[in-house]
């Protein structure tokens, strides 16, 4: 890499920092501040779908299931036994991983459609157990009283301080992504991803990174999980539907599956559209549709890729032209 590459790199570094950290200083209100905060918790349900799907091909219509496992361990482990954060998290991991294995396991005799609709079946059993465990888990009612993280002596207790927090997880989440896609554990979901067969023939355990890969995407949603019951205070059935399975999936589907950055596009998009078509009334959920539609058609590999090329070829263009005048 050239001086002039290594200093437009770190440019761009800073700029992105320093975005970063202006955001919630500059934000006018609470309620865009709440928007900002569940893109960055949708980024990591993001990420997580991205690894199962993106890059070893599993489908899963059940991350809503991990995601409110991660919730409400964590809402319990706080309200019923008084520990922070800290705690709660590891317990929101331990016990989604767990559940990863509970479901990886029957998962890996079957594939296509009928595992899209085990993964359907797991978040509909788990949610309807949130609903009727009543003793454990209040039923309809869901979890009051959730407190606000303390860290060292720091209490997260107002949205922008929360942002931090959130942005500290998403940072982590992008950069283990990164790392591991270029491990051989990266390689092996790859390659389990374009041919189960060929994967096994050269020597690669298909079962034990099929595994591997349900429990890291079901950690993803326990993190999740943990930072929205954190931050809402209170945990509910009716969060943990189908319909945000859905929306998790077409986070990764709308940024790009297999790509590190597609997941934080795609977070950006499936919260920003819903807010910003509400003008439009009932007719929102008819438009926003609709352009989930023509984006799928019109770039099927997602957004990033597309974006990413025409980045590419316009910074070389810029250059060629430059010689010309030169010239």
């Amino acid at each position: 890499m050239t001086k002039t590459k290594k200093s437009a790199a770190l440019l761009k570094v800073l700029v992105i920092a320093a975005i970063l950290i202006l955001l919630p200083i500059v934000t006018p209100n609470m309620y865009i501040m709440q928007i900002i905060n569940m893109i960055g918790i949708y980024i990591i349900l993001g990420i997580g779908i991205n690894v199962l799907t993106g890059y070893t091909g599993q489908l899963s219509l059940g991350q809503a299931a991990f995601f409110g496992i991660g919730a409400y361990t964590a809402a319990l482990m706080n309200t019923r036994a008084g520990l922070q954060f800290i705690p709660c998290l590891l317990g929101s991991v331990v016990v989604t991983a767990f559940f990863g294995v509970v479901l990886a396991i029957p998962a890996l005799k079957v594939k296509g459609s009928y595992l899209a609709l085990l993964t359907m079946g797991f978040g509909e059993v788990v949610r309807i157990v949130m609903i009727n465990w009543t003793p454990v888990t209040n039923g309809t009612a869901g979890v009051l009283g959730i407190q606000s993280p303390v860290i060292f002596g720091f209490a997260f207790d107002t949205l922008k301080k929360y942002y931090f927090l959130i942005l500290v997880f998403v940072l982590l989440g992008l950069a283990y992504e990164s790392i591991i896609i270029r491990t051989r554990t990266g390689r092996a979901f790859i390659a389990v991803r374009e041919d189960n067969e060929a994967a096994e023939l050269t020597g690669i355990d298909v079962t034990a990174y099929k595994i591997k890969a349900f429990v890291l995407s079901a950690v993803y949603c326990g993190i999740a999980g943990c930072l929205y019951a954190m931050m809402i205070k209170y945990v509910s059935p009716d969060t943990f539907v189908s319909n945000t399975s859905s929306v998790i999936l077409w986070t990764a589907i709308v940024g790009g599956f297999g790509t590190v950055i597609g997941p934080v596009l795609g977070g950006i998009i499936m919260q920003v559209l819903p807010e910003a078509l509400r003008f439009l009334g009932d007719w929102r959920l008819v438009v926003y549709g609709l352009i989930l539609l023509v984006v799928i058609l019109r770039f099927p590999g997602g957004l990033y890729p597309y974006i990413k090329r025409f980045v590419n070829s316009h910074s070389k263009k810029q250059p060629a032209s430059a010689e010309t005048k030169e010239g």
